[in-house]
């Protein structure tokens, strides 16, 4: 397998472990605050990444460098879900999925906007085909919370999806100068202290009491934060980052797939013609990178 093919691979798992995440977030976020959430969610993936690391590290950041990685690893893992988590607690997971997946068309325009990519309209129409899919499918549930009694929590989703493609952009640069798991594990480990502090001044629980199921649930989301950040650095020192972003649009397919099992959803035509949309727009702006590369 190449090594753009692991990228992509790379990154389809990270859409796949957002959308699994969100299901298992909401499945705990009314008995835990939003502050509480995020600190275990990334202790446990900073010891994940962590453990193996510390006894071999070889690389030296510049200062400048470690601040910028650290203030990115705050904003994307400190602010960006708590944000996230807070809408959770009062929106569906599948909604709050849908508007995440709007991550490749945010991304991508940001992108134009500071140079960092070339306009294509293939590219463009490739994620409002993979974003049309996800909104066909989710349409109803969207429509079901559009009150403006969620207004907060619809400002804090949109919020996150802003930070989320601001920081793919941003952390092209450092992921140039160091490898992907050096700069994951500097960013985790600086927002969970960060994260701690927020805990503290809010008196929140660091170790909140929590049934086994509920732990279950907090343990994946840490691994997959762990297993699906480092998998988003990697693929985006690899790939342009409107196209790591473009399979954000797999987290409700599998938020939704996830749901279907537990019988939340049924097996309509809207699910069918989704995995179709979502599939067909993710693969239209592949080829087209592929065709523009040959």
């Amino acid at each position: 397998m190449s090594e753009r093919a692991q990228a992509i691979c790379a990154a389809a798992v990270t859409g796949a472990l957002v959308g699994a995440a969100m299901v298992s977030t909401r499945a705990v976020s009314s008995d835990v605050s939003p502050e509480t959430l995020a600190f275990l969610r990334y202790a446990i993936g900073a010891l994940v990444l962590a453990a193996p690391m510390l006894r071999r590290w070889s690389v030296r950041f510049t200062a400048k460098d470690f601040c910028a990685v650290a203030g990115l690893g705050i904003l994307q893992f400190a602010l960006l879900i708590l944000l996230l988590n807070y809408a959770l607690a009062r929106l569906p997971a599948a909604t709050c999925a849908l508007v995440f997946s709007t991550l490749p068309l945010v991304t991508l325009c940001l992108a134009i906007a500071t140079g960092r990519e070339q306009f294509s309209w293939p590219r463009l129409i490739g994620a409002v085909v993979a974003v049309s899919g996800i909104a066909l499918l989710l349409q109803p549930s969207a429509a079901a919370v559009g009150s403006a009694a969620d207004g907060w929590a619809w400002a804090a989703l949109l919020g996150a999806t802003f930070i989320g493609a601001a920081c793919s952009l941003l952390y092209r640069p450092y992921l140039r100068r160091y490898p992907s798991m050096y700069v994951s594990v500097v960013a985790m480990l600086v927002s969970v202290l960060f994260l701690a502090g927020v805990c503290l001044a809010r008196s929140a629980p660091l170790l909140p009491s929590l049934s086994g199921f509920q732990w279950a649930n907090v343990v994946f989301i840490g691994l997959s934060s762990a297993v699906g950040y480092f998998c988003l650095l990697w693929a985006l020192s690899r790939l342009e980052a409107s196209r790591v972003m473009s399979f954000q649009a797999l987290a409700p397919i599998t938020a939704v797939l996830i749901e279907l099992l537990s019988g939340s959803y049924p097996l309509t035509w809207r699910l069918m013609g989704a995995f179709v949309l979502v599939l067909s727009g993710v693969w239209f702006g592949t080829h087209e990178r592929r065709a523009s590369a040959a």
